[in-house]
């Protein structure tokens, strides 16, 4: 197995442990069943984008082949967990012992490995501005979703979706406006991407 496979195949482990033990800690805690426990994880997007960043690094150490302009995509999503909450969400934070824990790893050091992952591994001069759009499905597909769910629950996991109060108007400009961050940094990423794929494909020739 080569080094890529290995670390893959880590950062699956860690995220799979690390969901697994906050899944747990809610069932243990609120004596709740499984099913209420999964639908209450994910009803956040650090979930959804932490579990596809694991199973898009269980299918490499698998031995699947990569896809560059997925694993890029993912990059960006998990990107914008870890810049959102540590400017906007982490000093609302108090947690202790192994709640700690489960944060810090669901917000700083799986985007931070899988950040590492991809600078090393993935081939990223595959990487087009075009494929910038695509990337905007996967959280505005999570917006709808939780937003359909809330009618059901009266649950809104972001202030930001709750159109109940803020209205549809304003809701919708506030997706839009969440959408063109996204794109901006997809922008960047794929800017960064090219560059760094140059270096890596000259390197290679060296």
């Amino acid at each position: 197995m080569n080094a890529k496979r290995i670390c893959a195949g880590l950062l699956a482990l860690a995220v799979c442990v690390t969901i697994v033990t906050r899944i747990w800690l809610r069932i243990d805690r609120y004596d709740i069943g499984l099913i209420d426990t999964l639908a209450f994880n994910y009803r956040y997007f650090t979930i959804w984008t932490n579990t596809l960043v694991g199973l898009s690094c269980a299918l490499v150490a698998a031995g699947w082949r990569e896809s560059p302009k997925v694993q890029s995509g993912l990059l960006l999503s998990i990107s914008m967990v870890a810049i959102v909450y540590h400017v906007l969400l982490a000093h609302l934070r108090d947690y202790q012992g192994i709640d700690m824990v489960i944060d810090v790893m669901l917000h700083t050091l799986i985007p931070v490995a899988f950040a590492g992952y991809w600078l090393v591994f993935v081939h990223k001069d595959e990487v087009r501005y075009p494929n910038v759009l695509p990337w905007l499905i996967l959280p505005f597909l999570y917006c709808v979703v939780a937003m359909v769910r809330a009618q059901f629950d009266g649950r809104y996991p972001y202030h930001f979706l709750n159109f109940g109060d803020l209205g549809l108007f304003r809701t919708t400009l506030n997706i839009l406006g969440l959408l063109v961050v996204f794109s901006g940094f997809g922008a960047l990423i794929v800017w960064a991407g090219r560059r760094l794929g140059r270096i890596q494909a000259f390197v290679g020739r060296e």
